[in-house]
């Protein structure tokens, strides 16, 4: 599935600049700051035993970067890439008291529907739809059992909502809500393990919009 969703992502990459209105491309960064970020584990950790808990993380800083093409008048679709910092957890996980942090790498293709509006301030408002890959990152550790170790986590689905304004045509606020989903397989901890990851996040982005 991953490797499908990579081919249709380059796929329609390649397709999409065909299809722009003319000059209708705009180039965006933007820096984020999640508001409601956790991390869940789900599966078999030291089999037969089960794995559930979802850990809230402190606030971390993300930044991204966008590139949308106007294919109709109040629609635009594109291609975006995120990088969510790593986060300690706000406490230790139940099972062994480790300190654990988690962070994102986000790729993904974006559609964003857009009204214009008249105001001396608003340019406009959107709703943003992204599907994509990410790449989850993690650490564990745990000073009792001499543990600091960075399990490798396999890419998975990222699915993300939201909605926004432009302020003068230039300045970027919107709200994200999204799901990074990846999974752990094989040795961790000296222990057979297969475990779901999902990281969850609510981030206020504020960024530039350039066109081009």
């Amino acid at each position: 599935m991953k490797k499908s969703l990579l081919v249709v992502l380059l796929a329609v990459a390649m397709v999409i600049p065909a299809f722009a209105a003319k000059g209708d491309v705009s180039v965006n960064a933007k820096l984020g700051l999640g508001l409601n970020n956790s991390v869940s584990y789900y599966g078999a950790f030291d089999a037969p035993d089960d794995v559930s808990m979802d850990l809230k993380l402190n606030m971390p800083v993300s930044l991204g970067a966008e590139i949308f093409y106007g294919v109709m008048d109040n629609l635009s679709v594109g291609f975006g890439v995120s990088y969510v910092f790593d986060a300690e957890a706000k406490s230790e996980d139940p099972y062994y008291n480790s300190k654990i942090k988690a962070g994102t790498t986000n790729v993904y293709f974006a559609v964003k529907p857009e009204a214009k509006i008249e105001s001396e301030i608003f340019s406009s408002i959107y709703a943003i739809g992204q599907i994509g890959l990410t790449m989850a990152r993690a650490n564990v550790k745990n000073d009792h059992f001499d543990i600091d170790e960075s399990p490798a986590i396999d890419s998975g689905l990222y699915l993300g909502l939201g909605f926004g304004t432009i302020i003068k045509d230039v300045v970027i606020v919107e709200i994200i809500c999204s799901s990074a989903n990846g999974k752990i397989e094989g040795d961790l901890f000296g222990s057979s393990s297969k475990i779901d990851v999902q990281y969850t996040a609510t981030t206020l982005n504020v960024g530039y919009k350039f066109a081009l």
